[in-house]
């Protein structure tokens, strides 16, 4: 599986030959991983297998094969393939899925003329792979005022979501509204989605806050903070919250200089 994917990644067209027939192979993850490949190589040939292994993936239970088909289309696929994922994601109950649920929002938000319905729908999704994936799939779709607008939604999920969303999209004139939320939301998981986010798009806010962030009680809070500390600075300074507060001062005069 992982050799098919890096063929996905590194080789071109040509490649999709080699690639086509494992996408019947008797393992899923196999097929699974054709199909991604298939996605990145593109091409006319790739789509049209992508397509036959959508209308017949084989023992696919749990919607590994039909989710990852969903994700290729995503890159090699063309405008009316979006009512064919529609009809397979219905008739193949995708919606009790929550891998075939985060897919759909991402081959929407590429191929659908109109995503916003149905991403609207994924956003409020109980589950918060499907919830992230649908209100990130917003910026893909260049619907960037849908994110933002979402960071007032009244369902927790979904401001976490938008929040992460802003974050990942670059949106920095949202600046101003992510860090209302890090600093006044009633839920912490948002609170500490929006100073994610902050970190991301580079607003030292965040930097006071996972500091902060770095004494909650909360193992997964401030695991959380401490990765995405490691991911702007690659130190390994560890849970110190005086530490990293002056690293992060230091990196702050630095470049104003």
């Amino acid at each position: 599986a992982a050799l098919l994917l890096a063929i996905g990644r590194l080789g071109a067209a040509p490649e999709v030959s080699v690639v086509a027939p494992l996408a019947a192979h008797a393992d899923a993850r196999l097929r699974a991983a054709a199909a991604i490949a298939l996605g990145d190589l593109g091409g006319v040939l790739a789509r049209e297998r992508l397509l036959d292994l959508l209308a017949s993936p084989g023992d696919d239970p749990e919607w590994a094969v039909r989710g990852a088909v969903m994700l290729a289309l995503a890159k090699g696929g063309v405008r009316e393939d979006a009512g064919t994922i529609l009809v397979a994601y219905r008739d193949g109950d995708g919606a009790k899925r929550w891998f075939a649920r985060a897919a759909l929002a991402t081959a929407v938000a590429a191929l659908d003329t109109d995503p916003v319905p149905i991403l609207d729908r994924l956003a409020a999704d109980d589950d918060a792979r499907v919830s992230s994936a649908a209100v990130a799939a917003f910026a893909r779709a260049g619907r960037p005022e849908e994110v933002v607008k979402r960071l007032a939604d009244p369902r927790v999920g979904v401001r976490a979501a938008a929040a992460a969303a802003v974050g990942q999209a670059g949106l920095v004139a949202a600046i101003p509204r992510v860090r209302a939320l890090a600093t006044g939301d009633p839920d912490r998981g948002v609170r500490l989605s929006a100073a994610l986010a902050l970190s991301r798009l580079d607003d030292p806010t965040g930097d006071a806050l996972l500091v902060e962030a770095l004494d909650a009680d909360d193992p997964a809070v401030w695991t959380l903070a401490l990765v995405e500390l490691r991911r702007r600075t690659g130190l390994l300074i560890g849970r110190d919250p005086g530490r990293w507060k002056a690293e992060l001062a230091a990196r702050r005069k630095a470049a104003a200089r």
